[in-house]
């Protein structure tokens, strides 16, 4: 059952907040299912759907992030009249990237401690 257009277009500020909450919830999902086996509490090793519950509930609504372009919604309740069934998870974490450290000994010889005589190489 997916949104037919008409549907889409009467209420379109709803369903697009409802598919922003669905990425979100499968992006939890697949966090998840990545580090399930490697979170213990009190009690041991939590369950997939116990740690999921914990995670979900307390992720406030203004840390949402928008869906992607090319998501498809693996909940057909939520996929768009013209989507296609989805493939595999489609939700890939971009790992943040700073400017490289370039590390130089260029003036290593003025520091405290070292002659004018004495070479480090």
């Amino acid at each position: 059952m997916t949104i037919n257009q008409t549907e889409y277009k009467e209420l379109k500020e709803y369903w697009d907040f409802q598919r922003k909450i669905e990425y979100n919830r499968e992006k939890v999902q697949l966090m998840v299912q990545k580090t399930v086996g490697r979170v213990y509490n009190e009690f041991g090793m939590m369950s997939e759907q116990e740690l999921f519950d914990g995670i979900w509930s307390k992720l406030p609504q203004d840390a949402y992030e928008e869906p992607t372009k090319d998501w498809i919604p693996q909940n057909e309740k939520y996929r768009l009249w013209y989507e296609p069934a989805p493939g595999p998870a489609q939700i890939e974490y971009k790992k943040k990237t700073g400017r490289p450290v370039v590390l130089r000994s260029k003036h290593l010889q003025n520091l405290a401690g070292f002659d004018d005589d004495e070479k480090l190489y």
